[in-house]
């Protein structure tokens, strides 16, 4: 099959799978529960237990999120590449792939570090070996993660972007060959981030933390993704009849993936209390997690209405709209709140006030979310939308018309 690009051709988009969005945002709601654990240390009571039975063992491991988020990313980069492998048609370019990519991460992450760095710098100072600039320089050309006194400066998520665009930047290449030999490149992507999380673990525990999360040990997470879209596209090409017969047994791989997921949860908790138990969980298990992560997407996907619709609620749709701007800003919303003392509590520590705890976690979410909206559809979707040159025209007519008006 010859590859015929076309660069003013629409781009299918991912965005239009509604258990892509719900996914997503499903994996911000996870950080989101992850980061106000720690921070309020409020455990969610499952109602009608009396408090009996919780939901800490999720919120413990809501971490998780930003391994599926890395997943979903690689989805969606892919589906194009699999919608042309079954179809034909067009690609993207190389310029319009990595202008879409600069203009959804760039604005949004230049603009908070600017807000970091001039309103709360106390946050999380830049990195004082490597200096005030450098540490700046580092976080604009998204290597900051490589190091460990930048991996989580400025902000602490950032150290995720790092990674998210060093898979950018190989991607083209990645793609150009799963098209190629989509299964080929699914297996080296794996094996590499197994044998790669393999030889961290041999290695004393403080190398082994910061190397755990760079890119080469996600790459069976990206794999995963890309190998969900070309299995997605492969079945929907499929005939109809044979779509409607996996119903049922979608259904049920729907269902055995969740409750999969939730015994993961609950294992990764059970082993809390052990010395660097998270990270060494992680190495052993992004394998697992991948193959759940494909079951849900792609069953879902073809399952009964009823899975699609649990998955793909409004809730979920909604956060994962504001997803980005919401993972860049809940966790320094609720920090800023609780350390600057704009909630009070009825105790000396905070944590130990249960009103303050629950009432504190239900407060940096909404400020949180109002915020990430705010930023989202006042800021990141116009650009998404008309571009720099075209927010910039547009931004020129109103106030030309608002002077003229004026006068």
């Amino acid at each position: 099959m010859s590859e015929v690009i076309n660069p003013h051709a629409p781009i299918a988009s991912a965005q239009h799978i509604a258990v892509v969005d719900g996914l997503r945002g499903l994996a911000i709601l996870l950080v989101i529960l992850f980061h106000y654990w720690q921070i309020t240390w409020w455990v969610i009571p499952i109602p009608l237990t009396g408090g009996q039975l919780n939901f800490e063992f999720i919120q413990h491991a809501g971490a998780l999120g930003v391994e599926l988020f890395f997943f979903l990313s690689a989805f969606c980069l892919t589906y194009p590449h699999a919608k042309f492998m079954q179809q034909g048609g067009s690609l993207p370019t190389l310029a319009h792939y990595t202008y879409r990519r600069a203009i959804k991460i760039l604005p949004s992450y230049w603009l908070a570090m600017l807000l970091l760095l001039l309103l709360w710098p106390d946050m999380y100072p830049t990195s004082a070996q490597r200096g005030y600039w450098t540490d700046i320089l580092m976080h604009l050309g998204f290597v900051h993660n490589l190091f460990g006194d930048t991996h989580g400066s400025i902000n602490g998520v950032f150290w995720s972007l790092g990674v998210e665009v060093q898979f950018y930047v190989f991607f083209p290449l990645l793609a150009w060959a799963f098209r190629r030999k989509p299964w080929w490149v699914f297996g080296a992507m794996c094996a590499v981030a197994m044998l790669y999380r393999h030889w961290t673990r041999t290695l004393p525990v403080s190398e082994f933390v910061h190397l755990n999360n760079q890119l080469p040990g996600f790459l069976d997470l990206f794999a995963s993704g890309m190998l969900s879209a070309y299995l997605l596209v492969w079945v929907r090409a499929q005939r109809e009849t044979l779509v409607a017969q996996l119903k049922a047994g979608m259904s049920t791989i729907v269902v055995l993936a969740v409750l999969s997921l939730l015994l993961l949860f609950n294992q990764l908790y059970q082993v809390r209390f052990e010395a660097n138990a998270y990270p060494y969980w992680q190495s052993l298990h992004r394998e697992y997690l991948s193959f759940i992560f494909i079951s849900l997407t792609v069953a879902t996907t073809f399952a009964h209405s009823a899975c699609r619709a649990v998955l793909a609620n409004r809730v979920l749709v909604f956060l994962s709209l504001i997803s980005y701007n919401l993972y860049l800003w809940h966790q320094v919303v609720a920090r800023i709140i609780k350390e600057h003392g704009w909630w009070t509590a009825a105790t000396p520590v905070p944590t130990d006030d249960p009103t303050w705890q629950w009432t504190m976690f239900l407060l940096s979410l909404l400020v949180s979310v109002a915020m990430a909206s705010l930023i989202t559809y006042g800021f990141e979707r116009p650009l998404l939308q008309h571009g720099v040159k075209g927010c910039w025209q547009r931004a020129k007519a109103s106030w030309h018309g608002y002077m003229s008006k004026d006068q």
